[in-house]
């Protein structure tokens, strides 16, 4: 291996840490985004020639590292109670669904709902939460003329309605969907906590809350991040210290080409 050799594979393992300690920064600063599931850095050797040896037997040349995936630790984050009826959270598997304007559907863990201006029920960023026949869920016909005095969901995530008027609650619409997939690790991150399909999630299983295969709804609850703070700050002070190595090599591999450089002259 060159003097040369060694500067890349020390660039190479810079490379490989920056990005690990970026992607423990972005968990970091999503500790307190809701229903955020933290993301791990996996990394693999780089191989070049193959080693010149007396032997008939030959391996390939380390030429560093390099990040050949992340992944995402999709385990349940702790469970927040609050006051708020359509903050709903999955204690178990399966993802909501909600329809953007562009008419895309994608999955979301994020439960921070409420009834928009056309009296349907929606996330923060204005999507509709799908219902188990794959529409809309409208919870008040005109929101102006309310029908309703108050409002739950059950555990199965059917909603249900006290009229104004008295009586006993009465359900609306059709219970929220819930998605499973085979392979939950080939989802693609969207931003503001959604997801959409991906090439290796195989197809996607659609049904309600509670029967057997997905978790249960529980209302008035958000699900807070899975992110382990105390786990990352250790992680970033072990990326920083093998980027710290990996900056060294590099130095070190300078003083070496300067001194066989100086023999030379």
């Amino acid at each position: 291996m060159s003097i040369s050799s060694a500067m890349y594979i020390g660039v190479s393992g810079m490379n490989s840490f920056s990005k690990a300690i970026g992607v423990v920064s972005d968990n970091i600063a999503n500790a307190n985004s809701t229903a955020y599931k933290s993301n791990d850095v996996n990394f693999g050797d780089l191989v070049s020639s193959y080693y010149r040896t007396l032997s008939q037997d030959t391996d390939r040349e380390g030429s560093g590292s390099g990040v050949i995936g992340i992944t995402t630790d999709f385990s349940t984050g702790s469970m927040i109670s609050d006051s708020v009826w359509s903050n709903l959270a999955i204690n178990g598997k399966g993802f909501f669904n909600v329809l953007t304007t562009t008419g895309e559907t994608l999955y979301t863990r994020d439960g921070s709902f409420h009834i928009d201006s056309t009296g349907y029920l929606v996330n923060l960023q204005g999507s509709n939460v799908l219902g188990s026949d794959g529409n809309a869920i409208q919870v008040e016909a005109d929101p102006a003329v309310p029908v309703y005095s108050s409002y739950s969901v059950d555990t199965t995530g059917q909603v249900w309605g006290t009229p104004i008027v008295g009586g006993n609650a009465v359900a609306i619409g059709e219970k929220l969907r819930i998605t499973t997939f085979p392979n939950q690790d080939g989802l693609i991150r969207k931003g503001t906590n959604l997801y959409s399909g991906g090439p290796e999630t195989g197809a996607a299983v659609n049904g309600t809350a509670g029967n057997g295969i997905c978790g249960e709804i529980l209302d008035q609850t958000l699900e807070g991040s899975n992110v382990d703070i105390a786990a990352e700050m250790v992680s970033l002070i072990i990326y920083q210290a093998d980027y710290n190595a990996n900056s060294k090599t590099i130095s070190t591999s300078a003083s070496m080409m300067d001194t066989a450089t100086n023999l030379v002259r």
